[in-house]
Formats: C-alpha cells, structure tokens, sequence
C-alpha cells in the first residue's frame, strides 16, 4: 500500500508537470515606444514579473519601438489573433470604441489627482475596459503617458504663432478637430514617422509628451516646447480574447493584477521621467520651454463639448464622468 501511495503521488507530480509544459507559451506584445524610454522599461518589468510569477508558463516577449508595425497595424494583427499583446493609446482605440474618445477630450483632466481618480475609477474600470470584449480583445490595464503639448520647429510665444503650424497628429477625429480648433494644421502620421518628417520639413512640429524632445530627440529639429497640456492621452494594454483563454484561471488572475501593479507605477514614474527629459533637451539640445495662457485655447474647445453632450454613445458617458470629477456641466 505504501509503495502504491508512492506511486500515485509520484504520479500525480509527473502529470501536473506535464501539465503546466504543455500550457507554457510565449506571448508577443507589440509596442510603439523605444524600449529604453519609461514607457518601455515598465513593459519590460511587467513581462519579466510575469514570467517569474507564473513559474514560466506565461512568458511574455516584448517587440518595442514599432518591431511589429504602427499601432494601427498591430492593433489588427491582435484583433486577428496574429499578435497577443499590444500597447494601443485611447486615440487609436476611440475608432474602436466611440466611447474612448471621451478619455482624449482637451482639457479633460484639470489635474493630475483628478486623472488618478478617474482612471482608476468603476467608470472607466468596469464600463469603459469591458466594451472591447465583444471586438476580440480585453484592456486589461492602462499606462500614464503624462501630459500633452505642442513642440514646434518654429518660434512660438503665444496661441497666435500657433495659427497654421502643420502639426503632427494621430488619426482620431478628436484630435485632428481640436489641433484645427487651435488654428493649426492637423497632420496625421505614424508615431514612428515624425522625427524623419521635421526632418524633412514636411511638419512644423507635432502634439505629444515633451519628453520625447529628449527621449527621441525631437529636439534636434523642435526648439520650441509649449506647454498647452492639452490632454492626458493614456496607453491602454491590450489583450487577444483567444490568448487569455489558453491560460488558466490563476494565471489570467495573476497577468491582471501584475498589470494593474503597473498603472500604479506609471503613475510616478513617467511624471518624474518627462520632467527629467525635458531637463536635458533644454540643457543639451537648447529646447526653450514656454508658458502661454491656455483660457483662450479651452474656451476655444466648445464645439467640440457640445457635440460630444449630443452623441448618444459619448453624451452619458460624459456626463457620468463630470459627476466623477464634480463639474457642472
């Protein structure tokens, strides 16, 4: 009896081994942004905590700076099954669902405290993340990028000298109408695509996070970095329905927890990094950072408010959200 009890554990062990070498996968995540910038690191540390926490049976492979195409090229290539894991921003992600749309909104967040309490919020948790299930995929958790503002090559000192600037932006039909409400013109391109088109002298600058003036080195070509903070567009991590059904349930537990482990940390580090980098682009690259009144440049956004109130997808949402934040509306 003993021998056989011996046996059966034994057993049992082996099966439960072979068990988990048959489920073991490699998951690819595709990504936009260097490896090197925060963005890219914080990926990388949520793969590898993955990995040492699922006992390597979830691993994943992180493909950074564009490996796999643009955002809008990956994004289907998850849709499809192709790629696992992918790094989308909420502007890309509005053409998926309308509703997203609401995160890009100008001069959304008053603060940072006020991004915080809502992203982290039921509202954008539970009711926002959960509308992609039904087009193939999940949000499984949500990067800071830090504010948004306009860098240009040409000297700007005030909200006029923004007036006919092509300005790179990304293909959402929020931003493209607010970079025109602004009176410049809005030039969709690929992230990846920018610093050769200042280059080129094809755009005159573009909308984004100011510590690419560093990062990316924007700055050899924008000498000018102006703080409208516009928007607080977030990075959202997404992932293929399929490909989380191949885990087990403690290991899809596990992937969401390490993810939202890692919005709490974006939440410090990439402040602290932006600021860092816009440092060095003014030290080393001669960037000039200005301040210009932003009233003229939020109450220009009006239109934009009022047709988003009416959109019977955007409307309650924005409304709920105004409850969130405590804001007449």
């Amino acid at each position: 009896m003993k021998l056989k009890s011996i046996a059966a554990v034994l057993l049992s062990t082996l099966l439960a081994v072979s068990s988990q070498g048959v489920a073991a996968k490699t998951y690819k995540l595709a990504s936009n942004v260097p490896a090197d910038s925060a963005t890219g690191k914080l990926l990388q540390e949520f793969a590898q905590n993955v990995t040492d926490q699922t006992e390597k049976r979830v691993r994943i492979r992180v493909f950074a700076n564009g490996t796999l195409g643009g955002q809008a090229q990956y994004l289907q290539q998850i849709q499809s099954g192709v790629v696992d894991m992918g790094l989308v921003n909420s502007a890309m992600m509005e053409n998926i669902e309308p509703k997203f749309g609401v995160l890009n909104l100008p001069f959304i967040f008053r603060d940072f405290e006020e991004f915080k309490t809502v992203m982290n919020s039921d509202l954008v948790q539970d009711k926002l993340f959960k509308t992609t299930q039904t087009k193939g995929f999940e949000v499984v958790g949500f990067m800071d990028t830090g504010p948004r503002s306009i860098y240009s090559t040409k000297p700007v000192n005030s909200i006029e000298d923004l007036k006919g600037l092509k300005l790179r932006s990304m293909s959402s039909p929020t931003y493209i109408e607010m970079l025109t409400l602004m009176g410049a013109s809005p030039t969709p391109l690929d992230f990846t695509e920018i610093y050769s088109a200042m280059q080129q002298g094809m755009i005159d600058g573009g909308e984004g996070g100011l510590g690419t003036l560093w990062d990316i080195k924007f700055g050899e070509y924008a000498k000018y970095g102006i703080l409208t903070e516009q928007t607080r567009m977030v990075d959202l991590i997404i992932i293929n329905e399929r490909s989380f059904s191949k885990m087990s349930p403690e290991d899809v537990a596990t992937v969401k927890r390490l993810m939202s482990e890692t919005s709490e940390r974006s939440l410090e580090v990439i402040v602290a990094d932006a600021e860092a980098s816009m440092a060095l682009a003014e030290k080393n690259l001669g960037v000039k950072f200005v301040e210009i009144d932003k009233q003229p440049l939020i109450d220009s956004m009006k239109p934009i408010y009022e047709r988003t109130f009416a959109d019977p997808d955007k409307g309650p949402f924005l409304k709920e959200m105004f409850e969130l934040q405590e804001r007449s509306l």
